[in-house]
């Protein structure tokens, strides 16, 4: 049998069921966000399904062109720990896509028929054979290709055009890797396909699956490969630091986890905006419900008996908002999961459910109400009896130096001056709503912030560059003297000098060389320190300057000597210099090129050049970089070209994709800032019904009734957005703090004041829309009904 205190808690609830729905849905949602802790784990269950059906390498090494027979293959096979073994190579090509010679990477397969590790599954279509090829899935996720099978792609080489035909498309992890990170068209065909293409005869990488893949196994393992490939003829080491991978660990699981953490945070502002809503229902309902609260306690009933009362109104909510949200949790992240599935991997993510994460959410939704809602209570049992008892419930609140200075506003229109007093009256509320759209505002400035901080920080970035493009070569020969003056008196070429970079390991980070004239086509930014100068560049001294992020990281200070884990074995320089670019995400090492080649015994050549041209203008540089891939490729180097001005494009594009991502997350927040404020704007018409009633009967026409409430709306919106303002730069710092922590990125703190005005502008346009259907009611209000309102 319900209790009289149950039916009262209940009737709370339904008494006012417009509040009660508004309150259940801002909670709801904020559980709901809770939901997004669990996208990586469900990403990660896909992914390692991907892994074991593609038999993703533990260990990859790549090398300069070596022929291996079948023999040599089995003995690499037969190895202490090694299960299986898969040769590779590639070419980079040019293929026109429309007008456009876009760059492509061509995968050559030993035997597609008969793959051990990294291997290519066919999505549509069928298996390559000679003079075919199959397109990456990516390819076209991305849109960088989108070929269908039976398309004939046209290859250019050596000024030449030849047709292969794209039997379908399929998907290895790498490959697709490659796609995302490079933004190159990757295409597997046959090795002898590959060959015809331009790639010398061989193999230039290696992948192996390991009985045991954790660390010290894998170790032994690699150096086991190192030495039985010692015995082949023509192995001349490895061109790259071996590619090992942690057990559990895919393409990008690493940034996934840290872009959770990101998450995280929305999560926890979400569940913030919510907990103050809930503490500022809770404080009108108990304000509008005094005078009841004195009756109870003058028949008897105890504090703890009434604070019993809405404490289970409360949990309630809570129950109904945890079930709600944890539905709608459950398919939000199934549907951020399988969305970010798709966009980066292009792969399904089937429906799933995280058990700790659905617990939280569901804890979090019943616990937060109940102790949210604590200060009001506490201080509505705390009332003085015979206050109480002469209270009239319409929750006035008392006046204060805010009321004198609203009064003064007498150049508004009388509607306008009652609304405005109204916010002055209940300055707790009024402040709890303003808090709750400041914190839209202020996520909204924040995610700007972000967004256009990492696209200045991607644009300075390559504004470092003063090359126009950047040609490479990935065949056994790199470019010499000959390949020198073919680029040098190409048509359209102003300088060019040539680069060396190498993939090293500093401790517990990678890094990644990059070795340079004294004097480069580089702006290098030096912020402590200095550069190395041209005696040491003559001298080949063993000297470096890195980059802050990867100083701060490993804590290397000028003065220091730094250990270069290498291919070739381990290298210490002497830092000289620390600079403030963000090259290769802040890691990148600059040493003298002469420096390099000492190290490497190659005197002269490179695999790289930077090349400046007469003109930044794109169609020149077009067709320049066209003409020079034609003249290095006749005199039979196999070539690839980075246009600088693609790149910078391209890179910034996926800062943005990356940027509205967590926009779109963070509208959770100004969801809930939403349904406060309409929650608000209800509660404060329920309660003010009696004040309409009597304003109505001493003729106050509907007009001004709306009036009196839109501008009260209004005028928290703009209070709260005012308040948003430092809050979202603060936010700000905040995330690109995050971002450095959690990414190890360094971008800048940009608080743009356009934003700070489309911010207000939305913010008005918003809190007008959300203030149509409580205005609405208000001004139906018959003055006899809303006099008699109990």
């Amino acid at each position: 049998m319900v209790t009289a205190a149950v039916r009262t808690s209940l009737r709370d609830l339904t008494g006012r069921p417009a509040r009660t729905v508004l309150s259940v849905l801002t909670l709801a949602i904020a559980v709901a966000s809770v939901s997004f802790l669990a996208i990586p784990t469900l990403i990660d269950r896909a992914m390692q399904d991907e892994v074991a059906a593609g038999r993703l390498a533990d260990v990859t090494v790549s090398m300069p062109p070596i022929e291996l027979s079948d023999d040599d293959l089995a003995d690499l096979a037969a190895l202490p720990d090694v299960a299986a073994v898969e040769a590779r190579t590639s070419v980079d090509v040019r293929v026109l896509v429309g007008e456009r010679r876009a760059p492509a990477r061509v995968i050559g397969i030993r035997d597609v028929d008969d793959q051990q590790v990294d291997l290519l599954r066919i999505e549509s279509g069928a298996l390559p054979a000679d003079g075919e090829v199959v397109a990456d899935v990516q390819d076209a996720n991305v849109g960088v290709y989108g070929g269908d099978a039976g398309d004939e792609l046209v290859v250019v080489r050596d000024g030449d055009e030849q047709q292969l035909t794209v039997t379908g498309r399929g998907r290895t992890l790498p490959g697709g890797e490659q796609v995302q990170d490079e933004d190159v068209i990757v295409l597997y065909a046959t090795v002898p396909t590959v060959v015809d293409l331009g790639a010398d005869p061989g193999y230039t990488s290696l992948a192996f699956l390991l009985e045991d893949p954790r660390g010290p196994a894998a170790e032994a393992a690699v150096e086991a490969i190192r030495q039985q490939l010692a015995t082949v003829p023509g192995f001349t080491g490895f061109s790259d630091l071996p590619d090992v991978r942690a057990p559990g660990d895919w393409p990008a699981k690493t940034d996934t986890e840290q872009f959770a953490q990101l998450l995280g945070i929305i999560t926890a502002l979400a569940l913030l905006s919510a907990v103050v809503l809930i503490a500022n229902t809770m404080s009108t309902l108990i304000a509008e419900q005094t005078r009841q609260i004195a009756v109870m306690r003058a028949i008897g009933a105890r504090r703890r008996d009434v604070a019993a009362i809405y404490l289970r109104t409360t949990g309630v909510l809570g129950v109904l908002g945890a079930a709600v949200g944890s539905v709608l949790g459950l398919l939000l992240a199934n549907a951020l999961a399988s969305s970010f599935g798709s966009q980066f991997w292009a792969i399904d993510v089937p429906f799933g459910v995280d058990g700790v994460v659905l617990a939280a959410s569901l804890a979090l939704g019943i616990a937060a109400p109940p102790l949210a809602a604590l200060p009001a209570i506490r201080r509505g049992v705390r009332v003085d009896l015979r206050d109480g008892l002469e209270a009239t419930g319409s929750a006035t609140g008392a006046e204060g130096r805010s009321d004198a200075v609203l009064r003064r506003a007498t150049f508004l229109p009388r509607p306008a001056q009652i609304g405005l007093r109204s916010i002055g009256r209940r300055k707790r509320r009024t402040l709890a709503t303003a808090g709750i759209v400041a914190l839209a505002v202020g996520n909204l400035l924040a995610v700007l912030a972000l967004s256009q901080g990492a696209t200045e920080a991607t644009q300075r970035s390559w504004g470092d560059h003063l090359e126009d493009v950047q040609i490479s070569t990935g065949g056994a020969r790199p470019f010499d003297a000959a390949a020198e003056e073919a680029i040098l008196t190409t048509p359209g070429v102003a300088e060019a000098e040539p680069v060396l970079k190498n993939a090293v390991q500093v401790g517990a980070s990678g890094a990644v060389v990059w070795a340079l004239e004294v004097d480069p086509l580089f702006r290098y930014r030096i912020a402590d320190g200095r550069w190395f100068d041209a005696a040491e560049a003559e001298g080949a001294a063993r000297v470096a300057v890195v980059e802050r992020n990867l100083a701060q990281v490993e804590g290397i200070e000028v003065g220091d000597t730094v250990s270069l884990a290498t291919a070739a074995g381990d290298v210490d320089l002497e830092v000289v210099g620390v600079a403030s670019n963000q090259q290769e995400d802040g890691t990148a090492i600059f040493v003298p090129l002469s420096t390099a080649r000492s190290l490497l015994d190659e005197p002269t050549g490179a695999r790289t050049y930077w090349v400046r041209m007469t003109s930044p203008d794109a169609a020149i540089v077009d067709r320049t970089t066209s003409e020079l891939e034609d003249r290095l490729a006749a005199l039979g180097y196999e070539v690839t070209s980075e246009v600088r001005y693609v790149a910078e494009r391209d890179e910034v594009s996926a800062n943005r994709s990356i940027t509205l991502t967590i926009a779109v997350l963070g509208f959770v927040i100004v969801a809930i800032s939403l349904v406060g404020l309409a929650n608000a704007m209800t509660t404060n018409v329920l309660e003010r019904t009696r004040e309409v009633g009597i304003l109505r009967s001493i003729g106050a026409r509907a007009r001004d009734v709306r009036r009196i409430f839109t501008t009260e709306g209004v005028a928290l919106a703009v209070l709260g957005w005012l308040i948003g303002i430092p809050l979202g730069y603060a936010l700000a710092r905040l995330l690109v703090w995050l971002v450095w922590r959690l990414l190890e990125v360094r971008i800048p703190v940009v608080f743009p004041v356009g934003n700070v005005a489309v911010a207000l502008v939305g913010t008005v346009v918003l809190a007008l829309l959300v203030l149509h259907l409580p205005v609405r009611r208000a001004v139906r209000l018959r003055a006899g009904d809303a006099l008699r309102y109990g």
